[in-house]
């Protein structure tokens, strides 16, 4: 059984509610955090407070910075148990519409799960499962035949030889139209989230600046940063001697 506390990815940041709204503000700042625990004199849960309400309940009603953060909080918080299973995290993210909940051992605060931490939880496995389907992409690169001149035939086309699937930000992702009059689609590589530089990729797309996650398929090919500048240019000058 996994349990909540093992996904918390950060320590909890806390506030006293006798705290003013501009020094809640700063210790948001201070430790890169949309959310706020506020806790009595004995650190006990007491509420919530988020940038959201500083700003829409705070800011925008005239409340003075030099107020407590007490008039901003939300005192029905939900809370996790810290050795409940994380299967009903889910069930509470999902039912409440949350980005985040305390957890607790007892009346002690010991962490915060946030949505994000469940969302890089799955990405995690999810990469987990695609890594081998990748690198049988990779395996069956490997074995494409390639003809004179460093020439890949497809169907009954010309596709350019096929490299490892593996790229840095700044490289240009192909893909190659594989009938008769699909043209080819090019994506900037804007981040890779593997070390070794193995899929997926995070791709804008040039022909519709779309972002996208993508796990390229037999079909692509990456080219290194700059070999797509001296391709274009390479094409332009062609045209340009006709």
């Amino acid at each position: 059984m996994t349990d909540v506390l093992s996904v918390v990815s950060a320590p909890p940041v806390t506030v006293e509610r006798s705290r003013t709204i501009g020094e809640a503000a700063q210790e948001m700042d201070r430790h890169g955090v949309g959310a706020l625990l506020v806790t009595d004199d004995s650190d006990h849960l007491v509420g919530i407070v988020t940038d959201r309400d500083i700003v829409l309940r705070g800011v925008a009603r005239g409340v003075p910075m030099e107020a407590s953060v007490d008039r901003l909080m939300t005192t029905e918080v939900f809370t996790l148990s810290a050795d409940v299973e994380l299967a009903h995290a889910y069930e509470v993210f999902r039912d409440h519409a949350l980005r985040r909940l305390p957890v607790l051992d007892g009346d002690r605060i010991v962490g915060v799960l946030s949505a994000d931490d469940l969302l890089i939880r799955d990405a995690r496995r999810i990469e987990g499962l695609v890594r081998p389907l990748a690198q049988e992409v990779i395996a069956r690169h490997r074995r494409t035949p390639v003809g004179a001149g460093g020439i890949a035939h497809a169907n009954d086309g010309v596709i350019a030889s096929r490299r490892l699937v593996r790229a840095h930000p700044g490289d240009t992702l192909v893909i190659h139209g594989r009938t008769l009059g699909r043209p080819d689609r090019f994506g900037e590589i804007l981040e890779v989230r593997s070390p070794s530089g193995d899929p997926p990729f995070l791709v804008s797309w040039s022909d519709s600046d779309h972002v996208s996650f993508t796990y390229p398929g037999p079909d692509a090919e990456v080219r290194p940063c700059g070999e797509q500048e001296t391709a274009d240019a390479g094409g332009r000058a062609g045209n340009g001697s006709r």
